[in-house]
């Protein structure tokens, strides 16, 4: 009898024990400082409905006529890839025929009015949410 089949289940179980088995890379400075600008952005804007956590919890979803999305399972959602580009269309909502319920606020017009450096200065304070968005998404299995 060949003992190939045993070496191989040797050597898988070895590798998924490594330390190195499912690591991720590490974020940059770079990462690190867009997600964390995203984290405040976040919460000023976005965890009154969908909860500090992002799982539709916030303290106004109840008082919604559409619940608020789980923002954590977006990845789950679309087959272990996180839709980074829907999601910029979604928060930015201009030009966009759906973004979410007529209660969901149309961010990109909201930052442009709010803020000087017009439209990159948007597009960067969307960049930064979804950055953050990405950074608590649910694996499979979890």
């Amino acid at each position: 009898m060949s003992r190939l089949p045993s070496i191989l289940i040797v050597i898988l179980l070895i590798a998924a024990a490594s330390p190195f088995a499912g690591a991720r890379a590490q974020p940059t400075g770079t990462e690190l400082r867009v997600r964390a600008a995203g984290r405040v952005l976040y919460l000023d804007h976005c965890a009154s409905c969908h909860g500090a956590s992002g799982r539709g919890d916030g303290p106004a979803a109840g008082s919604l006529r559409t619940h608020p999305s789980d923002l954590t399972r977006y990845a789950q959602a679309n087959g272990g890839v996180f839709p980074s580009e829907q999601l910029r269309r979604v928060i930015d909502g201009r030009g966009v025929g759906a973004h979410g319920s007529v209660e969901m606020p149309v961010w990109g017009s909201v930052f442009k009015a709010a803020g000087a450096g017009g439209e990159a200065a948007t597009r960067e304070r969307i960049e930064a949410i979804v950055a953050y968005l990405q950074s608590f998404q649910q694996r499979t299995g979890e």
